[in-house]
């Protein structure tokens, strides 16, 4: 049997997108091919065990000044290098993004992004192969995959 390719779509340099185990519906994220993970602006980040389950309790703060609490399984931590050059161990849960009408498992860091730009950055292993970005470009698709 021959596998069919999968066409890759093309997303711009910032997008819509949604995290719908996080009750997000849209959220702008900065597509960054020179990150490796995905993150996103977390506050108030608390931890907590339900039936021997570690959760992670947060907040996400949109840059509309609007926030969501929710909270997702703690998978663990990881050391990352920040754009400064300062290495900061973060919190990190496995959950679904949903960008130009595709679904896809990610690794999502939490930290506070506060001074950035946008309330989530997309690296190069979230984007894995699906996607190609041109950097001249933005908000091509909503995240249910509709063209605006």
């Amino acid at each position: 049997m021959v596998k069919k390719k999968r066409e890759k779509k093309v997303v711009g340099w910032k997008e819509q997108v949604a995290l719908p185990d996080l009750k997000i519906k849209s959220v702008i994220a900065k597509i960054d091919t020179g990150a490796n993970l995905a993150t996103i602006d977390a506050d108030d980040i608390k931890f907590v065990t339900r039936k021997d389950v570690k959760y992670v309790k947060f907040t996400v703060k949109k840059r509309n000044n609007t926030v969501r609490k929710t909270s997702a399984p703690l998978a663990g931590f990881k050391r990352i290098r920040s754009s400064n050059g300062d290495v900061e161990r973060r919190p990190y849960i496995k959950t679904d993004i949903l960008m130009d009408g595709i679904t896809k498992n990610i690794e999502l860091t939490l930290t506070d992004r506060g001074p950035m730009d946008y309330t989530m950055l997309i690296g190069r292993k979230a984007l894995g192969r699906r996607w190609i970005v041109n950097p001249s470009i933005s908000f091509m698709t909503k995240p249910n995959g509709n063209k605006k």
